[in-house]
């Protein structure tokens, strides 16, 4: 049973453009096609969760939005009986998202942008940038966890290419590759801010 893609190029036209509200609506109606799985017995439904997790990760690859913030999602949580959570796949994808202007995946990965924000904050060209593209409290986080997302996938392997190669079920997690991108995330900062 294929799992139904949601994404067009309609709704990508205007994905960025949506609501957090209006993503997390298009974030369900993937969601729900998984939580039908609780009608089997936890064998059966980890048979279906691994292929339809396997159909989310090429639609991912195809570029849907959903389905990334999806994975980072079920990275995050992980899945009894199948894999452990782990974090730095759930953030890498969730950089992807984020990157393609979903305000979920920026939500989700708050935790991993808020030492950004503070050095934000504190950036001389702050003021300049917020008048320039009419920053707003509403817009500002997403604004600059977009543009930190873009910067992080230009500056490591936090790719689509790189992501494709891997395991559909995750190895174990490793604290130290996680600070290594927390270290790449710092980095680009001052670069981001220049470039804007």
């Amino acid at each position: 049973m294929p799992i139904k893609q949601i994404w067009n190029k309609e709704i990508a036209k205007n994905f960025s453009d949506m609501s957090f509200d209006e993503q997390a609506k298009l974030y369900r109606s993937f969601k729900k096609q998984f939580d039908k799985l609780s009608d089997y017995n936890l064998d059966k439904a980890n048979e279906y969760f691994k292929e339809y997790l396997e159909e989310t990760v090429i639609i991912a690859c195809n570029g849907d939005v959903i389905a990334q913030d999806f994975l980072t999602y079920i990275y995050k949580k992980g899945r009894t009986g199948l894999f452990d959570a782990n974090l730095l796949l759930a953030y890498k994808w969730g950089i992807i998202a984020s990157s393609n202007g979903s305000k979920l995946s920026m939500d989700r990965l708050k935790f991993f942008y808020q030492p950004a924000f503070s050095i934000i904050a504190e950036h001389p060209k702050l003021d300049e940038l917020i008048q320039k593209y009419k920053l707003t409290p509403d817009n500002i986080e997403y604004f600059f966890a977009m543009n930190l997302a873009e910067m992080i996938t230009s500056a490591s392997d936090v790719n689509i290419k790189s992501l494709s190669k891997l395991s559909v079920m995750p190895e174990p997690f490793n604290d130290e590759n996680l600070r290594e991108l927390e270290r790449i995330r710092d980095r680009v900062i001052g670069n981001m801010m220049e470039l804007l």
